[in-house]
């Protein structure tokens, strides 16, 4: 068996056209330095329904489903490790997660972080390279209702969906201000609901050290602050595969698709507590690197224990604006007419009345970002690269959305951004000119 092993890693890919054999150079450039690992990953953020397309009414922001060829797209990218969990997973119900695993599964591509029960979403995926077999262990902490898979039982089967992480979220208060919340309950009839449904059987009180006021937990504390931590059993089962993986494969791999940030952020550059905790929990338990996405931006990244954690890698691929048809919902949501177009949808979300960008379009870090490729030698990190990365925000929007290198001030400038997020992680990571542009290398 070969003692070097290389995995690259990137966050997440939302594709809807094909990007190769389009005379696209600098596609080429960024899928030879995939190609060269022997693992690489990707979130796969998209579902590939098959007709009848049956959009949810629960969505994760815009319908992401996209044809079956963007999966071969990403292969010829030289991809073969792919997370499933994620909060567009059901965007199409669960027979457009269906369908997107058996496409999956008529390709040999390996993906994690779903099944048709909790058990099949938990377990690891595993791949054999040139380098040593690779487990890959996924979940999700930011989905839609009802997307976690459901366990089974030797009398009746579970439900499909994916592998969740869920975070418990605690509001700490005062106790004057608790003792103001409770006369509030009290005075709405809150309070009495709530008891009403705990008599019932409605409802399961899982933090009973906390006061329940509008479904949010609050404890008493010196100073108003927000604290999140993973719920206990989530993370056990997680890390009790993450450990079987260890015994079967020769580098585990774990993703987490987390939008959280702290004080209830969604997009945010800074990870909420509970997903630092459960990082080092899992690779405590034997993951070899930590891959997060889901803020559609970077996170800091973290040698922990001499394993690399990357909290966030942001967009790799964002092509949401090239969606050729959308539902009833996303017209509504923008109280668009009814003649209006999936181009009438975009330029709504891009722009302002006055041309202004605005959203996603206004801020450069959700179209930058960061291709980590890691040299393992006898097991450990010996060396990774991080190469900076543009989605192209600049172009038009046929164009716009898909990954290029990063080169001169830009380069420099995501770099210089990453060290920062990772500054609080004690992480240094240097500048240096390599043959296709600036490159970050991390000191291990």
């Amino acid at each position: 068996m070969r003692t070097d092993f290389s995995f690259a890693a990137t966050g997440d890919s939302i594709i809807a056209r094909r990007i190769h054999g389009v005379g696209d150079s600098q596609i080429d450039a960024v899928a030879r330095l995939i190609r060269g690992a022997d693992a690489a990953f990707t979130n796969l953020e998209l579902v590939t329904p098959r007709e009848p397309k049956i959009p949810a009414a629960e969505y994760g922001g815009i319908h992401l489903g996209m044809p079956p060829l963007v999966l071969d797209e990403l292969r010829a990218c030289g991809f073969n490790l792919y997370n499933l969990a994620h909060n567009h997973a059901l965007d199409f119900t669960l027979k457009g997660l269906l369908d997107t695993m058996d496409e999956l599964d008529s390709r040999d591509m390996v993906f994690a972080g779903a099944g048709m029960n909790l058990g099949e979403a938990r377990c690891p995926a595993y791949l054999n390279t040139p380098g040593g077999r690779v487990a890959l262990v996924a979940a999700a902490s930011s989905f839609t209702t009802g997307a976690q898979a459901g366990r089974s039982r030797m009398d009746f089967p579970g439900r499909p969906g994916i592998n969740p992480l869920r975070c418990r979220t605690e509001y700490a208060v005062t106790s004057e201000q608790l003792r103001q919340l409770r006369e509030i309950d009290e005075a709405l009839g809150t309070a009495r609901v709530r008891r009403q449904k705990l008599q019932f059987g409605l409802t399961i009180e899982e933090q009973p050290h906390a006061y329940k006021f509008l479904d949010r937990a609050f404890t008493e504390a010196d100073s108003p602050r927000v604290r999140t931590s993973p719920q206990k059993q989530d993370l056990r089962e997680i890390i009790r595969w993450i450990e079987d993986a260890k015994r079967q494969a020769d580098f585990v791999i774990m993703s987490l698709h987390c939008h959280q940030g702290p004080g209830g952020a969604q997009n945010s550059d800074e990870p909420a507590g509970f997903i630092v905790e459960a990082a080092r929990a899992f690779v405590d338990a034997g993951a070899d690197a930590f891959v997060g996405h889901g803020p559609h931006m970077l996170r800091g990244v973290e040698i922990y224990r001499g394993k690399p954690i990357f909290y966030s890698l942001g967009n790799f691929m964002f092509m949401c604006e090239n969606i050729r048809r959308l539902p009833a919902e996303m017209y509504e949501r923008y109280r668009l007419p009814d003649g209006a177009t999936p181009a009438d949808v975009f330029d709504f979300e891009s722009r302002q009345e006055g041309g202004e960008p605005k959203a996603f379009h206004a801020d450069e870090r959700f179209w930058e970002t960061v291709l980590p490729v890691c040299d393992f030698r006898f097991g450990k990190p010996a060396a990774i690269t991080l190469y900076p990365v543009t989605l192209r925000l600049d172009e038009p929007r046929s164009r716009r959305g898909a990954p290029a290198l990063a080169g001169g001030k830009q380069g420099r400038r995501i770099l210089r951004r990453l060290s920062k997020l990772s500054g609080p992680f004690g992480t240094e990571i240097l500048c240096e000119d390599g043959p296709e542009g600036p490159v970050g290398r991390m000191r291990l």
